[in-house]
């Protein structure tokens, strides 16, 4: 069981590298800006409802006032869902959605680790 976890994880990174790099890239930038922002407001953007209520203009949903950093989230979720449609036209819906559960895996291994 060992020996087929390393085979699958050895697997995911070989995959992880073969992804289209520039859009790899742009949706690891988004991520991580959009994880900087989600700090400066006090926002668990994983809590199930909290994106749309940010795409809704729906400041309510932050722990920390920041006006600024609230419409650069906003702005920047926009740009992402336009991103993600703009990707699957360009290389397909499997290597975007692979690229998105690549860099969502990442942040969350990053997130439980507490940054380090």
């Amino acid at each position: 069981m060992v020996t087929w976890l390393r085979r699958y994880r050895i697997g995911r990174i070989e995959m992880a590298e073969n992804l289209n790099p520039q859009w790899k890239r742009h949706f690891e930038g988004i991520a991580d800006e959009l994880l900087h922002l989600a700090i400066a407001c006090d926002v668990q953007l994983r809590e199930p409802g909290v994106i749309e209520r940010i795409l809704r203009n729906d400041a309510s949903v932050c722990g920390r006032k920041n006006e600024h950093s609230f419409h650069k989230m906003r702005n920047l979720l926009t740009a992402y869902y336009n991103s993600i449609g703009k990707a699957v036209d360009r290389i397909g819906p499997e290597e975007t959605k692979k690229i998105i559960e690549v860099i969502t895996e990442r942040k969350k291994k990053l997130r439980d680790s507490g940054g380090r």
